[in-house]
C-alpha cells in the first residue's frame, strides 16, 4: 500500500512531460494526442522553426501554491537554448479533495541549426539548468529517398 501522506508531504509531482506530433486542449477535460511520446522529428533543411506541441500533466496536494510558473526551456546539443516558454497557471483547490491535477498541451516553438538531439526540459526558472524532468528529441534531416509516411 502507498503511504499517502509522504506523497503529499512533497511539492509538485510531473506526472507526463514528454513533446507529442499533436497535442490540443480538449473542451471535456484532459488532452487529445497524437504521437505521444515523439521519439524523433524531422526536418527538410536547416535551419529550420519549428513548434512542437508538449504534453504536462501534474498533481499536488491541496494547498499548494494557487500560482505556479514553471519554465520549457529546449537546448541545442551544445547546450544553447533553442526556445521555450513561461508556463504560469491559477491552480484553485479543489473542495472536499486532498489532491488537484492540471495537464496541458503547450506549443513551444523552437529554432534548429543543425541535426542531432534537442533536451526539453522542465525547470523552476528560465535561468535553472538542473532538473528531473528532461526529455530528449533527436531532430534529423528528412532522407529525400525515403517512401513519406502515410497520411492520417
Amino acid at each position: 500500500m502507498v503511504d499517502a501522506e509522504r506523497i503529499l508531504e512533497t511539492d509538485m509531482h510531473v506526472v507526463a512531460f514528454a513533446p507529442a506530433l499533436r497535442a490540443v486542449l480538449d473542451e471535456a477535460g484532459g488532452v487529445r494526442v497524437e504521437g505521444f511520446p515523439m521519439t524523433s522529428c524531422q526536418v527538410s533543411r536547416f535551419p529550420a522553426e519549428l513548434t512542437i506541441p508538449v504534453v504536462l500533466a501534474l498533481y499536488t496536494q491541496g494547498g499548494i501554491d494557487p500560482h505556479p510558473q514553471r519554465f520549457i526551456v529546449v537546448r541545442s546539443p551544445n547546450g544553447e537554448v533553442v526556445g521555450g516558454l513561461e508556463c504560469s497557471w491559477h491552480w484553485p483547490d479543489n473542495p472536499g479533495t486532498p489532491v488537484k491535477f492540471r495537464v496541458f498541451a503547450h506549443q513551444v516553438p523552437i529554432k534548429v541549426e543543425s541535426a542531432g538531439v534537442y533536451t526539453f526540459g522542465l525547470y523552476d526558472s528560465r535561468e535553472a539548468v538542473v532538473t528531473d524532468h528532461n526529455f530528449p528529441l533527436p531532430i534529423l534531416k528528412t532522407n529525400p529517398f525515403a517512401k513519406p509516411p502515410a497520411e492520417r
